[in-house]
């Protein structure tokens, strides 16, 4: 028995300024005005099921993931305090947390898949969920690198002040968490394929 419970926790936080605790950077370029710090942990727990048939193996037993928002190192300059810079704030967030997501379901649907995905071994287990985690994480550096650096998100939106293209990516993010669907199939129609 173990007390890691299965739970998704985090993801669905508004972001507010007030949530933007650190000084922005003397260093810092003209144009960055908001850093949103984002990432995510991943615990999980297996056993081995001993069923009749095909069904017996290692399988994951508890899956938590948990998104963790880092007001520590959070700025906004006064300048960038607007409605518009925290709405793409607000995409930053919301793609580290949809991924968290979407890595939560995908482990956590594998016990009730068809047939249910088990293991002959815990190391191959530990492997197929470290490969989904190292995906996970390529993927958010891929369209939204932690620490500043531009990735397609911020190419596309301009950080924000293109409004016609932030506006295609909120929708987007929107359709990810209302609609249900993985991120990566809510940004497809934005040209957001896989990592290199």
């Amino acid at each position: 028995m173990t007390d890691l419970r299965t739970a998704l926790e985090g993801h669905d936080e508004t972001l507010e300024w007030r949530d933007f605790t650190a000084d922005p950077p003397k260093n810092r370029a003209a144009t960055d005005v908001a850093l949103t710090q984002t990432r995510f942990n991943l615990l999980y727990d297996y056993s081995y099921e001993k069923a009749q048939g095909t069904h017996h193996g290692y399988r994951v037993d508890h899956v938590n993931v948990q998104v963790i928002l880092d007001r520590s190192k959070m700025w906004a300059a006064s300048s960038g305090r607007t409605p518009g810079i925290l709405r793409h704030e607000q995409g930053h967030f919301d793609i580290v947390a949809l991924t968290a997501r979407d890595l939560y379901n995908e482990l956590t649907g594998w016990d009730s898949s068809d047939p249910p995905r088990r293991f002959r071994k815990d190391t191959d287990l530990k492997s197929a969920v470290d490969r989904l985690r190292r995906q996970a994480l390529r993927f958010v550096e891929f369209v939204a690198p932690p620490g500043g650096a531009a990735g397609i998100y911020d190419t596309q939106t301009d950080h924000g002040r293109k409004t016609a293209a932030q506006d295609k990516w909120n929708e987007a993010l929107a359709a990810a968490r209302l609609n249900k669907v993985t991120l990566k199939t809510a940004l497809s129609g934005l040209g957001v394929g896989a990592p290199p």
